[in-house]
């Protein structure tokens, strides 16, 4: 079967459009992230600050952004944009609650149970970027004890 040279044409656009649809989210893998030293805290928290600093600081702690290569593309940079203005607009993490030194109210432990609990963070156009993003049933295992821990000692 012989391909007409607009037939050739459409194959390479697709498969041009194909393999950057792979790339852009391939590419958040190489992303290089300031770890935050736990300081402070009680001992459940240590995991749960890991998984807030790689799954979540990106949308919800302002200094710990880590922006895509693809954060400047037209397509891309309002709707990045506009996902963490709203990702703050519910909760905002500090470097302090990162680290351990400044505790998260029970308003903030409540609102983090809520997510975690119904699997509504972090949200789908996050995760379809970040493959690695969605919590696993071990990272919720893990915030739920932190906070019944937590619950506990105040």
């Amino acid at each position: 079967m012989k391909l007409t040279k607009n037939s050739r044409i459409a194959i390479t656009i697709l498969l041009s459009i194909i393999a950057l649809l792979l790339f852009l989210p391939l590419s958040n893998f190489f992303l290089k992230r300031q770890e935050i030293k736990v300081e402070g805290g009680i001992p459940e928290f240590r995991p749960v600050s890991t998984i807030m600093q790689n799954k979540c600081a990106d949308c919800h702690t302002p200094s710990a952004t880590i922006y895509p290569i693809y954060a400047q593309l037209p397509f891309a940079q309002g709707l990045i944009k506009s996902d963490i203005e709203a990702a703050q607009q519910n909760i905002v993490f500090s470097q302090e609650n990162l680290s351990g030194v400044k505790p998260f109210s029970r308003v903030e432990l409540a609102r983090i149970q809520n997510v975690v609990e119904n699997n509504q963070m972090p949200i789908l156009p996050y995760k379809i970027m970040h493959w690695d993003a969605a919590l696993t049933d071990a990272d919720r295992a893990a915030f739920l004890a932190f906070i019944q821990a937590q619950a506990q000692t105040k």
